[in-house]
């Protein structure tokens, strides 16, 4: 009787294990996938690289429910807020630029929360 309640036992820890949902990502993230836009977004590169745009990609892969696209928003606009010297115009644009369209734009006051 215990060989048969401990397979059971440990077949659930297997089944709960399979069924957590995959780790959420951080602002941490969302900062190393933008890492390669900043020569664009701080204006002395005219256009944004590749690696930039694959972030941009990146950013927009991690976030697929509500929630998460609204704390990959808040991540990007902490982002924007840390460097004082990014144009607003280069940080709007950017997902336009790289071909992949967020819901959100990439701005130091976007409200997250619409």
């Amino acid at each position: 009787m215990m060989k048969v309640y401990v397979c059971v036992v440990v077949v659930l820890a297997m089944v709960q294990l399979m069924v957590q949902p995959s780790q959420a990502f951080t602002c941490t993230d969302v900062d190393k996938s933008l890492v390669q836009c900043m020569p664009y977004l701080v204006g002395s590169a005219s256009q944004p690289v590749p690696a930039c745009c694959d972030g941009v990609k990146q950013i927009k892969g991690m976030a697929t429910t509500t929630d998460e696209k609204r704390q990959a928003c808040s991540c990007v606009k902490d982002a924007a807020n840390k460097y004082q010297n990014i144009k607003e115009d280069a940080a709007s644009g950017l997902p336009t630029k790289c071909g992949v369209p967020l819901s959100y734009p990439i701005s130091k006051n976007i409200d997250c929360n619409t």
